[in-house]
């Protein structure tokens, strides 16, 4: 079926971009507070406007409570949360059940405002892109296509990560007849994001701190960003362990070789940049706690799941030291028993206390040993065991875990690469655990792998609804036939 001239309407029709809570979903009203596509392609200061929010755009869509960043940590076992918000209860219930994809469900905006978000920053990267080709005169145009084709980028492989298919278009129009797998999405978004790295490296591209604060924008460090956004997205797009042996792991090992020496940090002032999910609603008393799994990694004598018979665990204790650095204990639980006692920890994450007692400062999106982690796993799995040994014993392992290093051994390595994802960065943006835990076929049984194309959506196409997860889709393919537990 073909219908991608009306999922290019409805992506036309995304371009609210204002802040993640207020995305309109609703296709039949005009949005009088953008220009059209008219001004676009010919004004070069409403064009820069566009410009500078791409990446502030991109942040806030994946931080958004109105999005699936707080769903996939609880999926991934990563956190644990039994009320309703962000679709967190629906999505982790044991046993696991099928997403309800109507429009109809409250909780259905988790995918919608999100897939309506991406669309938008795909809309004005592919404006931005078409004036720079038609010689729309700008004050620096190498800046411009770059900060369009990592818009570009950035928008189809996000929509790659979260969603079985998407649907294509640049500033030439709409790619094919229908949408693609996130496959072909995610090599689509990576050509994107290696022509920004190639133009960047070649007019010694910067960006202002209006665009990114922080201090981040420089020409070095953004170069680098890139990088090590081309090792994300490879390595988290495959949908279970088979199909690690698709990546391009040499790729993967240029990416990361001239990706992040530093953390990547951006500048929360609480009004245009905020980190609600993870580093608030993911971790501030009251709300979501840290899943048993996680404590149990760093203290196998602590149960990994919180059984009925539980009243109360003791502290833990481990020779890591971030569990008394990252974690705090806690001696009893707020959650309802009625909602399932799987949902109890004795943990919450304390990491970014500081942020959300400050609210304006800055918060790392993307460590360092985010990046060290792709490195170290591509060099193990192309045979340079002991360089990727090297890698993790240099890293925040010993750095900040003060744990001994690893042996060259190609069990010890990828047991300490998954450790890290687990404990250290897990919480620095969305999806991460998630991802990990759906490469390594360690999500719950009944898990979905991908959100579907979200109801609204299929609505507006028309298209026939459907949804993943308990029992819904191809088996290990749309959602998992069992996992760590």
């Amino acid at each position: 079926m073909k219908y991608l001239g009306k999922i290019i309407y409805l992506s036309t029709l995304f371009i609210i971009v204002v802040s993640c809570e207020d995305f309109s979903t609703d296709l039949e009203v005009e949005n009088l507070n953008n220009p059209n596509d008219e001004i676009l392609s010919s004004n070069p200061v409403a064009l820069e406007g566009k410009a500078s929010a791409i990446i502030n755009n991109w942040f806030m869509t994946t931080r958004s409570y109105y999005g699936p960043g707080g769903a996939l940590a609880t999926m991934a076992d990563i956190s644990t949360y039994s009320w309703a918000d962000m679709g967190m209860r629906d999505t982790s219930s044991e046993p696991r059940v099928a997403f309800n994809n109507t429009s109809s469900y409250w909780w259905e905006r988790i995918t919608s405002t999100y897939f309506n978000a991406l669309y938008a920053i795909l809309s004005d990267s592919n404006s931005i892109a078409l004036a720079v080709e038609n010689g729309t005169d700008f004050d620096d145009s190498a800046q411009m296509e770059m900060i369009a084709r990592l818009g570009q980028a950035l928008s189809i492989g996000y929509l790659a990560l979260v969603f079985d298919k998407v649907w294509l278009s640049d500033e030439n129009g709409s790619i094919g007849d229908d949408a693609v797998d996130y496959k072909e999405a995610m090599a689509f978004a990576l050509e994107k994001l290696d022509e920004a790295i190639r133009i960047a490296k070649t007019n010694d591209v910067s960006i202002p701190d209006t665009w990114l604060p922080g201090g981040a924008g420089n020409s070095t460090t953004l170069l680098q960003f890139m990088n090590s956004l081309g090792a994300r997205m490879l390595v988290n797009n495959v949908r279970n362990s088979s199909q690690k042996t698709q990546i391009n792991w040499n790729r993967v090992l240029s990416y990361s070789n001239n990706g992040l020496t530093i953390d990547f940090e951006i500048y929360m002032d609480d009004v245009i940049w905020k980190d609600l999910v993870p580093k608030t609603l993911l971790v501030l008393p009251g709300w979501a706690r840290l899943d048993m799994r996680i404590i149990h990694l760093m203290d196998p004598n602590t149960p990994d799941y919180w059984e009925d018979s539980f009243i109360i665990l003791p502290p833990s204790t481990s020779p890591d030291a971030r569990l008394l650095s990252d974690y705090q204990y806690l001696s009893s639980n707020d959650f309802s028993p009625a909602r399932g006692k799987y949902h109890f920890s004795s943990y919450r994450y304390s990491r970014y206390d500081e942020y959300n007692s400050i609210l304006k400062m800055n918060i790392v999106e993307f460590s360092r040993s985010e990046n060290d982690m792709y490195k170290a796993e591509a060099m193990a799995l192309l045979g340079n065991i002991a360089g990727a040994a090297e890698v993790i014993n240099a890293g925040t392992r010993t750095t900040r875990g003060q744990l001994p290093n690893v042996s060259a051994d190609i069990d010890e390595v990828k047991s300490a690469i998954f450790y890290e994802r687990m404990v250290e960065f897990a919480f620095t943006t969305m999806g991460i655990g998630f991802f990990e835990m759906r490469k390594e076929d360690l999500l719950q049984k009944g898990t979905m792998l991908h959100f579907p194309t979200p109801g609204k959506a299929l609505e507006t196409i028309p298209a026939p609804n459907y949804t993943y997860g308990g029992t819904e889709g191809v088996p290990g393919e749309d959602y998992s036939t069992g996992g760590w537990r």
